[in-house]
This record gives C-alpha cells, sequence and structure tokens, in this order.
C-alpha cells in the first residue's frame, strides 16, 4: 500500500484489514524497526531511496514552487555585510536569483548561481573552482573546498537528495556529498535549504548528521507527522 501511498493512517489501516489499532500499531513498530517503513504519531510514512543525481535542469523544473518558498524564507536571515556560501543545488539557485543586490560576498561551487549575479555588483562573487561535474554543472574535488579555508563563511546554504531521520541528510552523487561534507566545518551557521519531497528519504551517501544543521528551512506542504519527528530530533525548523 505505501508503494502507491506516500502515507498511511493506523485507523484506516485497521479498519482496512479488520483489526484493531493496536494490532496495526505493532506491525507498523516492528516495520520501522526493520527499516521498510518510518512509523509516526497517528500512522506511517514510506521510506524513498534515490540513487540517481538529476541533471540541473530537470531538477529546475521539479518543486519549483517549494523552492521558490524556501529561498524567500533564507533571504530573511541573510544581513548585509555577511559571507556566505552556496552549494549546487537547485534550490540554492533560487536563492541566487532572489538575492537584494545589497553588500554581500558570495562564494559557490555552482557554476549557474554566478549567472544571476552578474547584474548585482553590491555583491562579490567567488568562485571555487575545480573539477567540473557536467551533469550539475557544479565544481568539487579536493580543490573545490581548499579554496574555502581562505574565507570567513558566516552561513552555508545547501541542499540534499534525502533527509532520514535517523541516518541523516544524503546525496546521490559523491561529488556532491563530498563537498558538502568537507565545506560544513569550515563555516558558521549550517542551514539545509530542504523541499518537502525529500523528507523521508535515503539516498546513496550520507554527509550529515541532522544535529550538525544548524536550521532546516522547508516549505508548507511539509508532511505533519514528519515534521513532528524531525521536531523531536532537536532540529530548529523554518
Amino acid at each position: 500500500m505505501l508503494e502507491s501511498s506516500q502515507s498511511l493512517r493506523t485507523i484506516e489501516l485497521a479498519k482496512y484489514f479488520d483489526v484493531t489499532d493496536e494490532t496495526i500499531r505493532r506491525d507498523l513498530e516492528h516495520l520501522d524497526a526493520e527499516g521498510k517503513l518510518l512509523r509516526t504519531h497517528g500512522g506511517c510514512l514510506r521510506i524513498e531511496r534515490r540513487s540517481i543525481d538529476l541533471p540541473i535542469q530537470k531538477r529546475l523544473k521539479e518543486n519549483r514552487a517549494a523552492k521558490q518558498e524556501i529561498a524567500k524564507k533564507a533571504i530573511s536571515s541573510i544581513k548585509e555585510g555577511e559571507t556566505i556560501l552556496l552549494d549546487a543545488s537547485s534550490t540554492a539557485l533560487a536563492l541566487a536569483d532572489l538575492l537584494p543586490d545589497i553588500s554581500l560576498t558570495v562564494i559557490t561551487n555552482a557554476h549557474d548561481c554566478v549567472v544571476p549575479l552578474m547584474g548585482k555588483s553590491n555583491i562579490n562573487v567567488i568562485a571555487t573552482g575545480g573539477k567540473l561535474d557536467r551533469i550539475s554543472h557544479s565544481y568539487g574535488g579536493s580543490s573545490a573546498w581548499a579554496s574555502l579555508r581562505r574565507f570567513t563563511i558566516d552561513k552555508f546554504f545547501f541542499s540534499c537528495n534525502g533527509v532520514d531521520l535517523e541516518k541523516g541528510v544524503s546525496e546521490a552523487a559523491e561529488i556532491h556529498a563530498e563537498f558538502k561534507e568537507n565545506a560544513l566545518p569550515l563555516c558558521t551557521e549550517k542551514i539545509l535549504l530542504c523541499d518537502s519531497s525529500k523528507f523521508g528519504v535515503r539516498s546513496a551517501i550520507f554527509f550529515a548528521s541532522l544535529d550538525s544543521i544548524d536550521c532546516i528551512i522547508t516549505d508548507s506542504n511539509a508532511d505533519p507527522a514528519f515534521m513532528e519527528k524531525l521536531q523531536a530530533t532537536g532540529a530548529h525548523i523554518k
């Protein structure tokens, strides 16, 4: 049933199988322990697994409204004079596009993030350089994250391929996971930009635990049951 529906309610399952709510709760707890679903208050969620890194052009079209909403929220946490780091995600690109033309330093490993900043003369733009990844139009490898050590970075805005309550945040491609894993310790504040479609998803490579992230910014369509569990981990959510 979870293959065709992202979430299920205990009361509905009990009625469908003609058993008590308690029977369903025990079954869900057992399946949760086996990693086959995510137990929530009042039901369960499907755990999705993603192992393919989609081209940037395709990612830009997915959940566009949610990414715009997240980017607008993120702007409110940026102060004039700060140095911020943007990763090569489509959500970070939405943020770059909406950034006001104020005194900022923006560092990025994303070729596409540089383009919308070209016409904003008050923003100092620094590209990391590194090995080009043609799928995401980004730079990675040791030279990319080594260049970050020269700067004091106030905030790192980054995204991911999936958020798992137990194992943390993950990426489909090693080049992205590696860059973020190395960049995170160099930044004062770590802010995850994550649309709700990525909650409950396990991708190929985990690069950060939830307790290493200062803030998670998501959209208004996030599943309340998952958000409840996410907040229980101590995560600060906007």
